[in-house]
């Protein structure tokens, strides 16, 4: 138990093997033994928020800032101890700003949902059974060979297996990763 503790809090490496075995063309082994991998699907998630967890979500991430626990704090004694003021004069601006604040997040997240529609839906060409097939972005799988062409979006992770150029490179820019819009080989 303690040697688990101490591999997730990092100060262990879990045991690596010395050896690998990669089996090649789905040459499983005879014995049975076998147990497939499961790999993550291919689909692009930039959004916070679903319909389920708005809510709870956003109410979190606004009473984390100080201002707004403070406001939340100095309404609730206002409520319980009888005081000069009405509690409307905290409560009403507090619910005010997080109203306003929950309506521009959920905008937000909501251009970024569909921001990832477009990406995952985006038609790539991928070969299966030997031919070439049309389908989105976020069906790939892992081992699909997918065919780019030229000033394409790489719908995934790619390794490059042929290119037409005579010298059989490809040049690339890496804007949507690091922001750099040269190319790169």
């Amino acid at each position: 138990m303690i040697r688990w503790i101490r591999q997730q809090l990092g100060f262990d490496p879990p045991h690596q093997s010395d050896t690998r075995t990669v089996y090649v063309a789905n040459r499983f082994p005879q014995n049975g033994h076998y147990i497939p991998q499961r790999f993550a699907d291919n689909r692009i998630i930039s959004s916070k928020y679903t319909v389920w967890n708005f809510v709870p979500k956003n109410l979190f991430e606004q009473f984390r800032r100080i201002a707004n626990f403070y406001f939340l704090i100095i309404f609730l004694v206002q409520l319980m101890i009888d005081t000069p003021t009405s509690p409307v004069t905290s409560g009403l601006p507090l619910f005010f700003v997080i109203t306003v604040t929950a309506i521009k997040q959920g905008y937000e997240d909501w251009l970024r949902h569909k921001a990832d529609n477009e990406v995952n839906g985006a038609p790539v060409f991928v070969v299966r059974s030997g031919s070439l097939v049309q389908t989105r972005s976020k069906n790939i799988r892992v081992g699909d060979i997918v065919r780019v062409a030229k000033d394409e979006t790489f719908p995934a992770d790619l390794v490059l297996l042929s290119s037409d150029r005579p010298d059989g490179t490809c040049h690339i820019t890496t804007a949507s990763l690091d922001g750099e819009t040269n190319l790169k080989v």
